[in-house]
């Protein structure tokens, strides 16, 4: 369970680097301004940062499998969303969709590695999780800057 939830932690990094990678195909298919291309960057980070709270009162209600059951499909929808958007518009919902769906990412995992680690090793697998989960952002560089440019 626990390579699960780090492995959606690794997706969530990498959303975060996405728009970095894509930003002159973003601007050419889209004809975005300089401004335009900072609110799509900042949709994701703001809707993140925005249901942290909602999703760590639904983590403590509800359970970390409930609460991703409900916002990862809100991730998956919103990279299907982006990958098919016709404009800018649509493609700025499927970032915040993204956003929303990523927020419990890493609070998933410590809320796990809490409930089911011994207190003493939770510093040791936390850390572990969140260096895994940092690859997302390492694959985001060269290797989906390669595909881009392909």
């Amino acid at each position: 369970m626990l390579l699960a939830l780090v492995s959606g932690f690794a997706l969530s990094q990498a959303f975060r680097t996405i728009t970095a990678i894509m930003a002159t195909g973003l601007r050419a298919e889209f004809g975005l301004s300089a401004q335009a291309l900072g609110v799509f960057a900042g949709a994701f980070a703001f809707a993140f940062g925005t249901m942290q709270l909602f999703m760590g009162v639904g983590i403590d209600l509800y359970g970390v499998r409930r609460t991703l059951l409900v916002a990862f499909p809100l991730a998956i929808a919103g990279s299907l969303l982006s990958a098919l958007a016709p404009g800018y518009g649509v493609v700025l919902l499927g970032q915040v969709l993204i956003g929303v769906g990523c927020a419990p990412a890493f609070l998933v995992c410590t809320v796990f590695i809490a409930r089911y680690f011994a207190a003493s090793r939770f510093a040791m697998v936390s850390g572990v999780a969140m260096g895994v989960g940092g690859l997302g952002m390492l694959f985001t560089g060269t290797p989906l800057a390669w595909l881009v440019q392909q």
